[in-house]
Parts: structure tokens; C-alpha cells; sequence
């Protein structure tokens, strides 16, 4: 029962605390809110730059705690001139409802069109770990023409095999990875659906994930329509590539002009940041 109360806690771990505001930080923020479909009030946060923004970024934050927890590390993005959403999930810090991936899938859907309504112009949207997965699975459900970035930072392919993952990475619990492929959900697999997806898409992981393994993000690359790319942060760890100086550098300049050469995938090294290019080759 514990390994199994384990498992569940993988996909879930919320709290209603308030860890911080972006007043903390000196940014203007608006706190609204919204209804997902089946009415469930969701609650969000609008945090905008110094003058006329750049553009509109989406936040579907990961697993733990809240937005409160999670928006600090886009405070870089809202100081280079864009304007950033971030909500939290049925559960989650002041949203009502209970955790739950097929609810928090239409929240995900319900937050991108109510960005899309309050906003003119395109939309660029950025997915965190079960976040990640949340966002995948959502655009596959919803228009996406206003879209013009998906960015997916330390996705999981497979629910059950991040499972398998973390009980196999502990030598008390190494013994019991197949209780993963029985407790954990995988009709929400984004290897399953990635493919489907015709925004253009950006995956990021750190090499040094010890949660989720990049090779989740490297697989999910591969089974992915272009345009997309693949940036590894080698000396990162779970969500953390953003965290790099040079990385942010570079994934401003990228938000700004997001292209994706035809005849290449990029797959960026960030400890020399050298770029290594891949030639297409043959479908």
C-alpha cells in the first residue's frame, strides 16, 4: 500500500500554501479566474513586463506544490519583455476540484482558450515535467492555429515507465517496479500522442534529470512531426535547464524568432554551447 500511495504521489503532489507573489519580485500581476468545462473554477495569474509586451507565454507548471512554487523560474522571460500566464490545475493552490489527469488535461484546454480569447495574436506555450504531458495531450484536444511555440521541458513518454523510473532508481524499492505498470494511468502516454501535434515544438532536458530521464524527451522528439528541436542542458538537472544564463539566452533570442530550418533538427550542448546539427535523412 505504500508503494502504491508512492506511485500515485508521482503524478500529484499539491498543497494550497502560498509560497510567494510576483509583487515579491517587483512585477505586476493580475490574480483571475476562470471555469474549465465541467465548471470547476480554476485560478491564474497574469504577470506582466515594463511596457508593451513582447508577446503572450503559457505556463502549465509540474506536479508539486502550486503556481506559487512554480513562477519564479519564468521571472526571466517577464524581465526580457514578455507577459506570462501561469494557473494551477483542479487541486492545485486556490483551484477547486480534486487532482485527477483527465480533469487536469481539461483544464490545461480551458486555460489555453481563455488565453486565446483575452489575447489577440499568437500564443506561445510552455509545459513543466506532468505539466508537459498535461500540455501535449491538451493541445492534441484543442485549435491550436494561434500557437506559434509548444516548448516541453522534462516531459515523460510513458506514465508507468517514469514510474518504473523512480522506484528503480531506490534499492528498497527496486524490486517492486512492475507495481508501476499496475497502479499508473497510461492512457495519457504522450508518446502517443506527440505525433499528432502540427504546432511547431521545442523539447528541453537536463542531462543530469535523476526524475525523469531525458531520454523521455529525447523519444518524444524523435515520434514528433517537424518543425521541432531538441535542447539538452548538460549539466541540469528536473526542470532546470531554464536556469542556465547561456540557455536563457538563447531561448529568448528562440521565443522571439522561433525557426526551424527545413533540412535540420537542432540539438543544442549547453556546457561548450556548440550546436550539432542533424541532417534530415530519409523519412
Amino acid at each position: 500500500m505504500l508503494l502504491f500511495a508512492g506511485c500515485t504521489n508521482l503524478v500529484f503532489q499539491p498543497d494550497r500554501a502560498v509560497y510567494a507573489t510576483p509583487a515579491q519580485y517587483g512585477a505586476a500581476y493580475e490574480n483571475v479566474t476562470f471555469a474549465s468545462a465541467d465548471g470547476t473554477k480554476l485560478d491564474g495569474w497574469w504577470i506582466r513586463p515594463q511596457g508593451e509586451p513582447k508577446g503572450t507565454v503559457l505556463v502549465v507548471h509540474g506536479n508539486a506544490r502550486n503556481m506559487s512554487a512554480h513562477f519564479q523560474g519564468f521571472g526571466f522571460l517577464v524581465r526580457s519583455g514578455w507577459e506570462v500566464f501561469i494557473f494551477d490545475y483542479r487541486g492545485y493552490g486556490k483551484s477547486g476540484g480534486e487532482p485527477g489527469m483527465e480533469g487536469a488535461v481539461e483544464d490545461t484546454v480551458a486555460a489555453i482558450r481563455y488565453v486565446l480569447r483575452r489575447r489577440s495574436g499568437s500564443l506561445t506555450v510552455i509545459g513543466q515535467s506532468l505539466g508537459a504531458v498535461l500540455l501535449i495531450d491538451a493541445l492534441a484536444r484543442t485549435e491550436t492555429d494561434r500557437i506559434r511555440l509548444a516548448v516541453f521541458d522534462s516531459a515523460f513518454a510513458s506514465l508507468p515507465e517514469a514510474g518504473d523510473d523512480a522506484l528503480s532508481g531506490n534499492a528498497l524499492t527496486w524490486p517492486f517496479q512492475w507495481l508501476a505498470y499496475l497502479t499508473l494511468d497510461d492512457r495519457y502516454d504522450a508518446i502517443d500522442r506527440v505525433g499528432t501535434l502540427k504546432v511547431p515544438k521545442l523539447f528541453l532536458a537536463g542531462s543530469k534529470d535523476r526524475i525523469v530521464n531525458p531520454n523521455h524527451s529525447w523519444r518524444l522528439f524523435d515520434a514528433a512531426s517537424r518543425p521541432r528541436a531538441f535542447w539538452l542542458a548538460t549539466e541540469a538537472g528536473h526542470i532546470r535547464a531554464l536556469e542556465s544564463p547561456a540557455l536563457r539566452r538563447h531561448f529568448v533570442a528562440f521565443l522571439s524568432r522561433p525557426v526551424f530550418p527545413a533540412d535540420f533538427s537542432e540539438m543544442l550542448i549547453f556546457d561548450k554551447i556548440s550546436i550539432i546539427k542533424k541532417s534530415k535523412g530519409p523519412d
